[in-house]
């Protein structure tokens, strides 16, 4: 099998959040298994850079990426204009699939087209991105009449993440028989970073951690705001991930509840010290709306700490499924506080071990590779 797969910002963009981590991984543990996978991308690589190798390969993986029009659009607004694109129109009736990940982008959006005109499956992979929620709603909404629309319709299978992403699916008209529901994997690059995270950033004793976007649908002021409800007045909480607008808004909320001195912007974190922040936490704090599935709650409970996560979501699904951690309503900052309370850290070693032999087994990109190859061989036989 020959696979295309097509995303906006692949390895190493970490700044844009979790799918070019999740192709990347994807791709690497397919071609482990025998298909073929090549890599269209853009240039787009954080804020203020862009990708210098425009082709290149990694893990065997061959990468072609396209510049971008303008960069700050591609990460401020998420518009991703590739120039000379064009060139690989003629080449898309030479897979026997075309797997796309993410949704309302010009680039997969133009890949979607031509595979369609030319007779190719295409394999639509959301993560979380196919639902208009949060920013930019009226966009994406002129989006999905001019494109969008036609793009879900072009699509022959979508891939959820969790039975919630299903549901969001179900509830946007996609039939059930046009859905499977594969777990993202899970890999945590140094599980013994061997860094002091405390000591880098000066806390002296215990503190929260959000890690993630900073966006405002992932509830970090609730992380913030569960502080002033803890009866230790000393826990900090620590906010790391890249910023995506929300912190002056998150730095005047700290400011107006007198907690400065107790909150922390570290920036994006890259391993190890990602691992280390996560290592040396009380709890991870993973509680944002339609989280569909919770990458950073089950890279917590690998570091050994366990993670704390809204209930009405995929993450609340998964973490119900591992263990290693607990669930409390979304936006309830005195529900978090009391999760904090409730954690023992002593007395969940036992849980946070039997949690972490369930994602090896359940979330290996092994596993999750096997099941997305089987879905390629289904779509072969269904051809």
């Amino acid at each position: 099998m020959r696979v295309l797969h097509s995303a906006p910002y692949f390895y190493p963009a970490w700044a844009y959040g979790g799918i070019p981590r999740l192709s990347y991984h994807l791709c690497a543990d397919l071609l482990k298994l025998g298909v073929k996978i090549e890599v269209i991308t853009t240039d787009a690589f954080d804020r203020r850079q862009r990708r210098e190798n425009l082709n290149f390969t990694i893990d065997g993986i061959p990468v072609r990426a396209y510049q971008n029009l303008s960069n700050r659009l591609a990460y401020d607004w998420q518009f991703f204009f590739p120039r000379g694109l064009a060139k690989e129109e003629k080449g898309i009736r030479n897979y026997d699939f075309v797997h796309l990940h993410g949704h309302r982008n010009f680039l997969n959006a133009r890949i979607n087209r031509w595979a369609n005109q030319a007779g190719v499956p295409i394999i639509l992979q959301p993560n979380g991105t196919l639902v208009n929620i949060e920013r930019r709603q009226g966009l994406k909404a002129v989006y999905d009449l001019l494109s969008g629309d036609r793009e879900v319709e072009n699509a022959a299978l979508f891939i959820a993440v969790s039975e919630a992403e299903k549901k969001q699916f179900r509830e946007l008209g996609i039939s059930a028989d046009k859905i499977r529901v594969v777990p993202n994997g899970v890999l945590v690059e140094n599980p013994n970073p061997g860094v002091n995270f405390k000591e880098k950033f000066g806390i002296k004793g215990d503190y929260l951690l959000y890690l993630g976007k900073l966006t405002p649908r992932k509830g970090i002021e609730y992380v913030i705001s569960a502080l002033k409800f803890l009866p230790d007045q000393k826990i900090q909480a620590v906010i790391a991930g890249n910023d995506m607008g929300m912190t002056p808004k998150l730095k005047a909320l700290a400011s107006q509840l007198g907690l400065n001195e107790r909150v922390i912007f570290t920036g994006l974190l890259d391993s190890p010290w990602k691992e280390a922040a996560y290592r040396e936490a009380l709890a991870t704090v993973y509680a944002g709306a339609y989280e569909i599935f919770g990458l950073v709650q089950f890279e917590s409970i690998l570091c050994g700490t366990p993670a704390i996560v809204a209930d009405d979501c995929g993450a609340g699904e998964w973490i119900r499924k591992s263990g290693g951690g607990l669930a409390v309503p979304y936006a309830d900052a005195p529900a978090i506080a009391g999760a904090v309370k409730e954690l023992d850290r002593e007395k969940m070693k036992a849980e946070i071990k039997k949690a972490q032999e369930w994602i090896k087994k359940n979330l290996s990109w092994g596993s999750v590779a096997e099941q997305v190859k089987e879905i390629y061989r289904e779509m072969v036989r269904g051809k």
